[in-house]
């Protein structure tokens, strides 16, 4: 047995671990964790170690089928969808917080003077006129639509919103209206729909994809629960089909979205729509091509 004190090269150097071997062979122990009390005989080299742990790893793929790269990225991975995902649940609280203060002057920016002379209010009238059957209205909010929806045509109407503050002017207006018996109001998240698939004839979304922070499961969602002969028609904020604009709109996002109520701008929803299982069949561009009116499907 060799002591704790070794040659290197000429020059002394200690090892905290034990080594024994021959003069042309020297193995260094793995210390027990237990130490000086231990009396057992912890004698796996270092490189017998790494080599039996390679081993396994290997062993463990090729029983699943996986290469080695897939186990040190799969944790990898999970970690990074998680935190996303918690990340983008956060970013809705604080929607629904902000929300939750807009409501009460939110009619003014949505409907003004303004928002006429962009033709916003036109594209929001056109979307709702062409509902039908069973209908999903996603970011109801304070239901300043409920007025452009055609009852003889719409035999029920759901509205969901994550505000409480802005369903509570949902609610007014459904009472105002006595609309009680046709609507049904919800709260809940856009990219967690709280509906049986195959559900709806329509899904109208105006002015809210732009805001959710997870807008591609929104229309994933907005696929699932649409029937196969159903049709969604989604007005929104997008980005624009002429790229300098569409870059412009890229670089000033961040600020739109801080002091603009959440909303992006510079999301491509028609690309988006369909890389979510959904089929465009229309698009009708406005305001150079930032604002659309779009028909989708599923089939």
């Amino acid at each position: 047995m060799a002591t704790q004190g070794v040659q290197v090269n000429g020059a002394a150097a200690t090892r905290g671990n034990r080594s024994e071997g021959t003069s042309g062979e020297r193995r260094t122990f793995l210390s027990c964790s237990r130490r000086r009390r231990c009396r057992c005989r912890c004698r796996i080299s270092r490189r017998e170690a790494l080599t039996w742990t390679g081993k396994s790893a290997l062993a463990f793929t090729s029983l699943v089928g996986l290469p080695l790269s897939a186990v040190f990225l799969a944790d990898t991975t999970t970690n990074a969808v998680a935190l996303a995902s918690e990340e983008t649940s956060k970013k809705a609280e604080r929607i629904a917080r902000d929300y939750d203060k807009y409501s009460e002057k939110y009619d003014k920016l949505e409907v003004g003077e303004l928002a006429k002379a962009w033709q916003l209010s036109d594209l929001r009238q056109t979307a709702v006129s062409k509902a039908a059957g069973r209908t999903l209205e996603i970011g109801i909010g304070t239901g300043i639509n409920l007025e452009l929806y055609d009852f003889d045509r719409v035999t029920r109407l759901t509205g969901l919103d994550i505000s409480e503050g802005m369903l509570d002017k949902s609610k007014e207006r459904v009472s105002e209206k006595n609309l009680g018996e046709r609507v049904e109001l919800v709260q809940g998240d856009a990219a967690r729909l709280p509906f049986e698939s195959n559900s709806f004839d329509t899904v109208i979304v105006t002015y809210a994809l732009c805001v959710i922070p997870d807008a591609e499961s929104s229309l994933r969602e907005i696929a699932r629960v649409l029937k196969s002969d159903g049709s969604g028609y989604l007005v929104e904020h997008i980005s624009s089909d002429f790229k300098p604009l569409a870059s412009y709109q890229s670089l000033i996002s961040p600020f739109i979205a801080q002091f603009g109520k959440g909303c992006d701008p510079s999301k491509d929803i028609p690309s988006l729509a369909q890389a979510s299982g959904l089929r465009l069949v229309d698009i009708d561009r406005r305001v150079k091509g930032t604002v659309a009116l779009m028909q989708v499907s599923t089939s």
